[in-house]
């Protein structure tokens, strides 16, 4: 097997530790690291991000990879979870309201929920979408859309989806109000109250409201921050307990951890679900904002041969979470989903969606995402610089693969709920506590998550120091309670 990669990583590490770059310097290009060492550009690829995954180098956009400031290089990423063996009912319900809170009263600094600013979303663009779409097809607005929504945005949808690695047509793709109605639906079409599903942990709260809400059970799986869901504890868990109706994985991009599946652990995620007949509802909000430096990572649907895959995706995070837009695509599922859907919310708003159709087709939209993609690996680095300067010298944080969100895990001790409560009450400053991410809000108390959403101002820097201050005090702390 040819290790040429690793070979060259070990090299540049040496290089890097003899200070031959100093932090701050800029390694050679890929090209000439490419031309020196006669190594592919894909080799030489690797073996770079082998080093920013260890924590050495940092990828800035249309410039390199540059070392990185010792602070940063010896901070630690969060500790791999682990699995519990026992289907829990959810009970989050009051904690989710406290946390959407933090993150919309005015006067706020808003580290708390994962909204992108306004001044990075093409907000002027899309309005004058949106004013041209409605005064060109006033018919077309204003009537109802079909229960799967407007062919025109399916369309687009379809062709992108290549992108991704499925190949699409229109009537294979649902278009929701927004993702969260997706996973509503996808949960409702394969699941009775009761049921378990089976969740990555740490979870985003919003889908364990849901699974709540549906009177679900969860059992939630190990994962680790850099691999992600671990398998062998997921196939456990499949050969241990009835009645699991589905595994919900968020696969690019990981909320709260910010995780990438590599295709080949998608593939095998798949298989082994098909072996067990389990459905997966993959969630893939996030799977346009991967690094600026890396392709766009395929999704686990492309490795789905009997249908069972349940495709999700939003606008929510690249567009306008104003514009309530998801789709999905159910597989075999299909006719069940747009049963539901017409039950329920009956047809997605139809200028929205004529609107983002429109975006997609002619308004630079991926010119849009480069430009986006390049901002938030900045403002990652930015906000993970701070946090490493002012928090205690044992706070691990996350290396996020794409995304704009920071999971940060502090000493056992840590009392995040305090922590945040006080950050709130105290100085304004809104952050999510890890106890949300847990099904029954008992875990990940000496952790929590921070939005990266925002441009890294001083306003921001000072609020990240304050924060540390606050981490680093005995008013954090459990045993002084």
């Amino acid at each position: 097997m040819d290790h040429s990669y690793q070979q060259l990583a070990n090299n540049l590490q040496k290089q890097i530790n003899a200070r031959t770059y100093l932090p701050g310097d800029r390694l050679p290009s890929v090209r000439e690291l490419a031309k020196d060492h006669g190594l592919s550009l894909e080799t030489v690829l690797h073996a770079l991000r082998i080093l920013e995954n260890n924590g050495l180098v940092d990828a800035k956009v249309r410039s390199g990879f540059y070392v990185r400031e010792p602070k940063l290089q010896s901070v630690a990423t969060p500790n791999k979870t682990a699995t519990v063996f026992r289907a829990k009912d959810v009970t989050l319900s009051l904690l989710r309201h406290q946390a959407v809170t933090f993150g919309t009263s005015k006067n706020i600094v808003p580290l708390g929920l994962s909204l992108l600013s306004s001044e990075v979303l093409p907000t002027r663009r899309l309005a004058q979408t949106l004013s041209s779409v409605a005064r060109r097809y006033p018919k077309e607005t204003s009537n109802q859309a079909p229960v799967a929504g407007m062919e025109s945005l399916r369309q687009q949808l379809a062709q992108r989806a290549s992108n991704w690695g499925c190949f699409l047509s229109p009537d294979d793709v649902v278009i929701t109000c927004g993702a969260s109605e997706a996973l509503h639906l996808a949960l409702r079409a394969v699941s009775h109250r009761g049921d378990i599903v089976l969740v990555e942990s740490p979870c985003y709260f919003g889908t364990l409201e849901i699974i709540e809400s549906l009177g679900l059970r969860v059992i939630e799986i190990a994962t680790d921050p850099r691999e992600g869901v671990d398998l062998p504890e997921l196939e456990s868990a499949l050969k241990r307990f009835n009645r699991i109706a589905a595994c919900l994985l968020v696969t690019n991009a990981s909320n709260p951890l910010g995780y990438t599946l590599t295709s080949r652990i998608k593939q095998n995620l798949v298989r082994l679900l098909s072996r067990f007949q389990v459905p997966l509802i993959e969630d893939d909000i996030f799977g346009e904002l991967h690094r600026p430096e890396t392709e766009r990572p395929k999704v686990a649907k492309s490795f789905d041969e009997d249908g069972t895959v349940i495709l999700v995706g939003s606008f929510s995070k690249t567009l306008a979470p104003g514009l309530r837009i998801g789709w999905m695509v159910p597989g075999k599922f299909r006719d069940r989903i747009l049963q539901l859907k017409s039950a329920t919310s009956l047809a997605t708003p139809s200028l929205p969606q004529l609107a983002a159709a429109e975006f997609l087709k002619f308004g630079s939209f991926d010119a849009h995402l480069r430009r986006l993609r390049g901002f938030l690996a900045d403002q990652i680095y930015r906000f993970s610089s701070a946090i490493a300067e002012s928090f205690p010298p044992a706070t691990r944080i996350s290396r996020p693969s794409g995304g704009f969100l920071l999971w940060l895990e502090l000493d056992a001790d840590f009392d995040a709920l305090t922590f945040a409560a006080s950050a709130l009450n105290r100085y304004r400053i809104a952050v999510v506590p890890g106890n949300l991410f847990s099904a029954g809000g008992e875990r990940y108390q000496n952790c929590f998550r921070i939005s990266c959403g925002h441009a890294f101002s001083p306003r921001f820097a000072e609020a990240i120091a304050t924060l540390g201050k606050l981490a680093c005090s005995r008013e954090a702390r459990t045993h002084d309670k």
